[in-house]
């Protein structure tokens, strides 16, 4: 996902912004800035067709118990919002938070919700877990999109989208 998004090019083996995106300190204002010291190649030919981010959430149901980061990607023609669905939600009631979800796309102006679950999550939970994001209207999906063409997996995250 790095990089997709955040203009990292080929900068993978330097950190990313987003890897502690499940980490608890709120990140500071500038956390999706990318630093002036990235050389000014990228974004051109290193990068292009890549989402910048505008913005990212921590979002909280109460009434289930769930708690995860998001944030939005804007292509210059889409947005989308991309959820983190991690083993803490397991054994959650998702329903209050998936709603508040995808209620929450039409006014930050985002026609795509994609949730982004961790694959580590042991087998019978994730099975479970893509039959009710199924059920609700989310398919498999890939990043193909967002990376400008290029065929992109992640050895982390299956992402599941839905357009609203």
């Amino acid at each position: 996902m790095k990089t997709v998004f955040q203009v990292e090019g080929n900068m993978a083996g330097n950190g990313s912004v987003l890897t502690g995106v499940q980490t608890p300190p709120t990140p500071p204002d500038d956390y999706f800035n990318p630093p002036s010291s990235y050389p000014s190649s990228v974004g051109s030919h290193m990068m292009k067709g890549a989402a910048g981010l505008c913005g990212w959430m921590e979002f909280w149901d109460y009434v289930g118990g769930a708690s995860f980061r998001a944030f939005i990607a804007d292509d210059g023609e889409e947005r989308a919002l991309f959820a983190f669905f991690d083993s803490g939600l397991i054994g959650r009631d998702l329903k209050q938070a998936l709603i508040g979800l995808i209620e929450l796309a039409d006014p930050l102006e985002c026609s795509r919700v994609v949730i982004c679950m961790e694959r580590s999550i042991p087998e019978d939970d994730a099975k479970a877990l893509m039959r009710s994001l199924q059920w609700v209207g989310f398919e498999l999906t890939t990043l193909d999109h967002w990376s400008g063409g290029l065929d992109t997996t992640s050895n982390k995250w299956l992402f599941m989208g839905m357009e609203v």
